[in-house]
Order: structure tokens, then C-alpha cells, then sequence
């Protein structure tokens, strides 16, 4: 199955209404799964009556556009790649389909939670203000004024959101990277994120994903992409997603 059928087994969902959409989960525990484009369209198929989907004008399947941040030593790569409970990222995020941009950060206070905090920004900003500066201040425990923009991560996502219960599940989809006009795709694998306010794997998508006998994953898109474009870095703790997604580079 390729992805545009994917992208199909996306567009079944209905539209989340106004309440369900509310659900923002800013301060969660995420399971990350990654899957084939077949295995992707099975689930999305199997769970089409317990979810329902932020639509955008073309569908289901909205565009994202990221410019993450790091150090000059890659502090947010390193804390990926050594496993520490405690590690954050910094992005841009671009919602092209809504006009929208936001300064988010992702802090990662253990294995099992993640806080999410963000900043409205004007739409294609990509400069650290003072005030994007105090708002860093706020929420990591860096060196905030040695950030410099380190990569691009641009993909399609499929939004989805319980109707039943409260759960997000993000899934990602033609994932590709740029870093110094080198770029890097995911190929035709699918990203999963389940969002949830405590861990259960009694959920619809948890019980999908049970049934394909799928193990969750630490890929960050962040940290393979890194890796990918900068391979004289090093890759412990990486190595099975880099495997995995065994990817070809292309000059531009």
C-alpha cells in the first residue's frame, strides 16, 4: 500500500466538532509507533468509527512545516541520543493550511510525560525575538540566546481525536528533511503518536496497533533527522530507526 492510500484510509474519518477539538493534551504521555504504509492504512481503517479528524480545506491530511533550534554542541541532539529523561526540543512550527505559527518547545520531564508549551507567532516568522527569547527563559533549561535554527522537518499529518474518549493520535506521513540544501525522506514510513492524559493500551488505536503486533518507538523526528543529514555525529540509541528507515540522500 502506498501512501496516497494512506492518505484515502485518512480522508474515511469524519470531521472533529468545536468540543472535540478543545482536547489539547499540552501535558501528556506520548507512544510513538512506526509503521509501513500498509500497516498504517489497516489501523487507520480499523479505528474510522472511534475517531474523527481536524479537517483543513483538502481533506484530512494537513501540511506542517518545522525549523527546530539547537545549540552550537546540539544539546537538544545529544540529550536525544544518550536517552536522558529530562531533554527538550525548540521549533518554529508552520501551519501552512491554516495560516498559523507558533514557537513551541517540548519538554520531556520523564519517560512517561511530556509538556508542551508554545508561542503564536506572526505566520512565516522564523526570528527569536525578545520576546520569543523571555518565553524560552520560561520553559527550557538552556542557553537560550546561543540557539541557532539547525534543520527543516517538513510532512503531511493526519490529526485525529477521540470521540469517545480523551486521546489525540498524530500520524505522520511523507516526512522529509533539508539541512544545507541536502535532503533526506522518510520514505513511505508512517509515524504514529498517541497523546493521552495517562497511559492505557485499552484505547481503539492502542488495541490497532496491538494487533499488528507494532512496539512503540523513541523516534524523534528531530534526532534521525539530525543523524541522517550529519552523519560524522554519533548514533547510539539511534541506530534501529536509522536502520529502519534506510534512506538515500539527494543534493539540491
Amino acid at each position: 500500500m502506498s501512501i496516497l492510500e494512506v492518505v484515502a484510509a485518512a480522508d474515511l474519518f469524519p470531521s472533529a466538532s468545536a468540543a472535540l477539538g478543545e482536547r489539547d493534551l499540552l501535558r501528556r504521555v506520548d507512544t510513538k509507533i512506526v509503521a509501513t504504509a500498509e500497516i498504517a492504512g489497516r489501523i487507520l481503517r480499523r479505528v474510522r468509527d472511534d475517531y474523527a479528524a481536524w479537517a483543513v480545506s483538502g481533506g484530512n491530511v494537513a501540511r506542517y512545516r518545522s525549523l527546530y533550534f539547537d545549540t552550537p554542541d546540539l544539546r537538544c541532539f545529544h540529550d536525544h541520543r544518550r536517552g536522558r529523561r529530562r531533554r527538550c526540543k525548540v521549533r518554529i512550527r508552520h501551519y501552512p493550511d491554516r495560516g498559523l505559527s507558533f514557537l513551541e518547545v517540548k519538554n520531556k520531564r520523564s519517560e512517561e510525560l511530556t509538556e508542551k508549551h508554545r508561542l503564536a507567532l506572526p505566520y512565516g516568522e522564523e526570528s527569536l525575538n525578545a520576546r520569543a527569547l523571555e518565553f524560552l527563559r520560561t520553559h527550557v533549561e538552556l542557553s537560550v540566546g546561543e540557539l541557532r535554527p539547525c534543520l527543516r522537518v517538513d510532512f503531511r499529518r493526519v490529526g485525529l481525536v477521540g470521540v469517545n474518549i480523551q486521546e489525540r493520535v498524530t500520524v505522520d506521513l511523507d516526512i522529509e528533511a533539508e539541512r544545507g540544501g541536502t535532503r533526506r525522506r522518510f520514505g513511505d514510513w508512517v509515524v504514529f503518536e498517541i497523546k493521552q492524559p495517562r497511559f492505557s493500551m485499552r484505547t481503539p488505536i492502542a488495541q490497532a496497533v496491538r494487533a499488528e503486533r507494532l512496539r512503540p518507538s523513541s523516534l524523534s523526528k528531530y534526532a534521525v533527522a539530525t543523524a541522517l543529514l550529519r552523519p560524522e555525529l554519533p548514533r547510539n540509541r539511534l541506530l534501529f530507526e536509522l536502520r529502519t528507515l534506510a534512506l538515500e540522500a539527494r543534493d539540491e
